[in-house]
């Protein structure tokens, strides 16, 4: 029986060190899209209010939109080049 107290039952691990590492990769379509434009046009609510920060409209593969700050998108992506397009074109 898992101990009640235990981190390892809410899906955390007690020691990093038996932690895996993995990479993973994922084509998607962005663009430029501060988070107020994409709430009101994406999401069709009123973000007048709110404050807008800098990033990007994603959309997977699967159809799912989402957005993305600036910081952690430009961590994880970068455009495709020319010659890596006819590779990926369906």
């Amino acid at each position: 029986m898992p101990d009640p107290n235990s981190n390892v039952s809410k899906g955390e691990c007690q020691d990093p060190v038996l932690l895996k590492t993995y990479i993973g990769c994922k084509i998607i379509r962005a663009e430029p899209m501060d988070s107020r434009r994409f709430l009101e046009v994406e999401k069709g609510k009123d973000a007048s209010g709110m404050e807008s920060r800098p990033g990007y409209k994603v959309i997977y593969p699967d159809g799912y939109v989402s957005w993305s700050p600036k910081d952690v998108f430009e961590g994880a992506y970068r455009e495709v080049t020319g010659p890596e397009k006819i590779l990926i074109l369906k």
